[in-house]
């Protein structure tokens, strides 16, 4: 199977951009752990208020839960972008994690899904 290495890391390189850049709009980096991402509140002026109103703080709380999620959702995702071009860089790329060389990743799959780390047959579910 030929694999367009040039064009998947290119692919990759693309979507980690995009994904740094939209936690960087709502996370801030660890300063112990470079890799890491913490969600931030929202900006609301909520600290200036000495009673804030219930439903501002509410809604502050909700918009966090959903930082947080969203953070953790793109943190792992940059995380497999980073591992499939480690695997473009180390020659592994394409090669499916369970299956080993018998079991390539099917071209198709890899268009879908770029940092897809296995194969069709071995899709974690």
């Amino acid at each position: 199977m030929n694999i367009d290495l040039k064009y998947f890391k290119e692919k990759l390189e693309a979507e980690k951009i995009k994904i740094e850049d939209e936690l960087k709009s709502m996370s801030i980096k660890n300063p112990r752990n470079q890799s890491d991402w913490q969600a931030t509140y929202p900006e609301r002026d909520l600290q200036d208020k000495i009673e804030a109103d219930p439903t501002d703080v509410a809604d502050n709380i909700e918009d966090y839960q959903e930082r947080y999620a969203l953070n953790d959702v793109l943190e792992n995702r940059l995380n497999s972008v980073r591992e499939a071009l480690r695997a473009i860089e180390v020659g592994s790329y394409g090669i499916c994690k369970i299956g080993g060389r018998e079991h390539s990743i099917e071209n198709e799959r890899l268009e879908a899904n770029p940092a897809a780390a296995t194969c069709i047959n071995h899709i974690e579910g």
